[in-house]
């Protein structure tokens, strides 16, 4: 009885397209997951966006009557900010690790600049700055 260690030294040996697809199905499937990540993450930083102003403009219009509330909406809106900003780190890390032992595992040594990637990267400078500028507000 074949091992696995076996049957892929022979199906690399005789050129199997099925693991280049195999592989390929799992790219896409890995790509598709950091994708959901950003899409929650997204929706993390623009609530905590929306909670932080829509509690400051709330405070503002009770201010001018006379009723002011606590601002408990800022800090609610930069901890959801912070957590998906975390969050999109975490994520990417992952993402990266996994795809640079997908490269390793089929002897390639290409750079992962993928979309998924580069959208990472950019929400993730997007919600450091996003936080910074709650932080001085």
């Amino acid at each position: 009885m074949k091992d696995e260690t076996q049957i892929r030294v022979e199906a690399e040996r005789e050129g199997d397209p099925r693991i280049d697809l195999a592989v390929e199905r799992t790219r896409l499937a890995w790509e598709r997951t950091q994708l959901a990540w950003i899409r929650t993450v997204f929706g993390l930083i623009v609530a905590g966006i929306a909670l932080d102003r829509g509690f400051v403009a709330l405070h503002q219009a009770r201010l001018d009557t006379n009723e002011a509330w606590v601002k408990n909406g800022h800090l609610a809106g930069l901890i959801m900010t912070i957590s998906g900003t975390l969050l999109m780190v975490i994520a990417t890390t992952y993402y990266t690790r996994r795809m640079v032992e997908l490269n390793r595992l089929m002897n390639k040594s290409r750079v992962i600049l993928d979309p998924g990637l580069i959208l990472s990267l950019i929400i993730t400078v997007v919600g450091i700055l996003v936080i910074y500028f709650m932080l001085i507000d």
